[in-house]
């Protein structure tokens, strides 16, 4: 009973600390060319955070052989029975450079290495590259949509948050989550205002069904060598801001470029100061 008593008194002293702090921690670009080496990564984290995380799946596969196609859709499975939360990550995370873009979106390509397939294009084009995208998750055998999509790099365009919150419960920018919310019509509606509510328009309607979320992207993926350390700070920083909810995200290459070492210290310290939720609980 003791035992019992000691454990309730650091439950409720994490609660107390916490007070609300949480954080999604996310390991991003999962895709056919690392997965063998990623799903090594994704097993140490889970050891240091104790429970499954969130994972970006890129689902494009090129051309590579059956067999090793058959192993990334059963990585798959298994990621998703061991409890971990998936993400769709863009199509091929590399942008098609023969596409016209605006002037945001070749600035975007230029400061993330070609990597942001979304920016700057029109609606039509973006459209296609989100059902593409689709295509190629069913396509590993996938039948259900993941909760979310998040665009390469966070660089998106004027119609992709429409056109992913038709289809997904999440999408996500640089500074915001957002949410879409499940329409909730009261019985008790009385004619006046069921008038009011046919009145409104489809935009003022996806507003009021979606909810957003502060959220800071914390990413080292593409930074120069030279200011990952600086980066590094202002992920404490961010972490320990008492606003919003940020997201660590997690990306194969950070084990080379800035370390395992350091890599799971920065974990461990989110884990210290605010509580590790999924993209579902928000």
């Amino acid at each position: 009973m003791e035992l019992n008593k000691d454990i309730a008194d650091i439950s409720a002293a994490e609660a107390e600390n916490f007070k609300g702090k949480r954080f999604i921690l996310c390991y991003h670009d999962y895709n056919i060319k690392n997965f063998e080496s990623a799903l090594v990564q994704i097993e140490k984290i889970t050891k240091v955070v104790g429970s499954p995380i969130s994972i970006a799946v890129v689902p494009a596969i090129g051309a590579a052989p059956e067999d090793e196609r058959e192993r990334f859709c059963e990585s798959i499975d298994k990621l998703k029975a061991d409890g971990h939360e998936l993400l769709l990550h863009g199509a091929r995370h590399a942008a098609n450079l023969g596409k016209e873009r605006s002037v945001f979106g070749k600035s975007a390509l230029m400061f993330s290495n070609n990597v942001a397939e979304f920016a700057g294009l029109n609606e039509e084009e973006s459209q296609a590259l989100l059902d593409r995208s689709i295509a190629l998750w069913h396509a590993l055998g996938q039948e259900e949509l993941p909760i979310g999509y998040v665009p390469p790099a966070w660089y998106d365009n004027n119609y992709l948050k429409d056109q992913i919150l038709a289809k997904f419960k999440t999408y996500e920018d640089r500074t915001t989550i957002y949410k879409k919310s499940d329409l909730i019509v009261s019985v008790n509606e009385d004619a006046e205002e069921a008038e009011e509510s046919a009145e409104k328009t489809e935009e003022q309607s996806k507003e009021e069904n979606t909810e957003k979320f502060l959220s800071f992207g914390i990413s080292f993926a593409g930074l120069p060598d030279i200011s990952l350390g600086v980066a590094q700070t202002s992920a404490c920083l961010t972490i320990q801001a008492p606003i919003g909810t940020p997201r660590l995200t997690i990306h194969h290459v950070d084990f080379t470029s800035i370390g395992e070492t350091r890599v799971m210290n920065l974990i461990r310290y989110a884990m210290s100061k605010r509580e590790k939720i999924f993209y579902r609980d928000l």
